[in-house]
């Protein structure tokens, strides 16, 4: 493999949540490779991570384990290895994409999704992975065995208990809140949302100052490429994990004044400044295959998710 000058690394932002490999090629297939049709060489990969403080012996072994554990796919062309999502990795940057960029903005009609079961014992392993999933799904635990979201994920949630094997312990219902509390209570004991907006408040403390240097240094040039690049992989890396634990609640249960909502804006706001410097970075530094420069890549036929720097969308 030819041998590449290791970049200097950027410091993204003080007090910015650790990069780790797995989350760093998650994130870059999801905001950078996916949504362009790139398959990415490995010797692309071990040059980025470089760049975000990844060294190459921890990239290579996280590309591995992922190309092992079934999210990436392998392709040999010539004496160079490139990798691609395999198709359960797309369905899985497809939802947290979907969660990330395209939060609900529909009125709710004040129905509910109620999952309830008794998974015995013997089957606990399988009930511990399936709350994780519910929750990913916007559930929440109202107790004894009981899981209420407001999202419509009857079908989603169905399939889910039957790739756990538990189907036949499993009951779905749609269903509408008639008290004696009220929602807002039932809201409460479901989601600890006074935990996720002291997040959400984090991270607009955190980003809102370079916020402000970064749109002054793009106004007088002084934003570099590679400098935006590092600056957007960290405000994205550090946003996805909101979908794990924001349920995404219709407008109408939600507190007023909303931390998540404010921390959203600022997200997709220094999002936008940051997208054609970091764009610009990634083309150079991304060694494209000819498959994908022609538009014959694994995901040339997918509709990017991502917004453009103006806030539309592809088509």
């Amino acid at each position: 493999m030819m041998r590449q000058r290791t970049p200097r690394t950027i410091e993204p932002f003080p007090g910015a949540n650790v990069l780790r490999p797995r989350s760093m090629l998650f994130t870059l297939y999801g905001d950078y490779a996916y949504p362009r049709g790139v398959d990415l060489w490995l010797g692309s990969l071990v040059s980025i991570g470089a760049r975000l403080g990844i060294s190459e012996a921890a990239l290579r072994s996280a590309v591995a384990r992922l190309a092992r554990d079934g999210w990436l796919i392998s392709k040999r062309r010539g004496s160079r290895s490139y990798y691609a999502l395999s198709d359960r990795g797309v369905a899985l940057i497809e939802e947290g994409t979907a969660r990330i960029y395209e939060p609900r903005s529909e009125p709710w009609d004040g129905t509910w999704c109620v999952l309830t079961y008794a998974i015995p014992e013997s089957r606990r392993a399988h009930r511990d992975r399936l709350r994780k999933q519910l929750a990913w799904l916007g559930f929440g635990a109202l107790g004894g065995g009981t899981y209420m979201s407001p999202r419509s994920v009857g079908a989603r949630t169905a399939a889910l208990v039957q790739e756990h094997g538990v189907s036949e312990f499993a009951r779905i219902f749609s269903a509408r809140f008639q008290g004696p509390i009220k929602a807002n209570e039932m809201v409460r004991r479901c989601w600890n949302l006074s935990a996720i907006a002291r997040q959400y408040a984090r991270f607009s403390a955190r980003y809102t100052p370079f916020f402000n240097i970064d749109r002054k240094r793009d106004r007088d040039g002084s934003l570099d490429d590679a400098t935006a690049f590092v600056r957007r992989f960290a405000l994205t890396h550090d946003f996805r994990h909101f979908p794990f634990i924001d349920p995404d609640l219709p407008r109408e249960l939600l507190p007023k004044g909303w931390a998540g909502a404010r921390a959203r804006d600022l997200f997709e706001r220094y999002h936008a400044l940051l997208t054609n410097s970091a764009l610009r970075y990634f083309s150079e530094v991304a060694t494209l295959s000819a498959n994908a420069i022609n538009g014959r890549s694994r995901y040339a036929s997918v509709r990017a998710r991502i917004p453009r720097s103006d806030g539309t969308r592809r088509r």
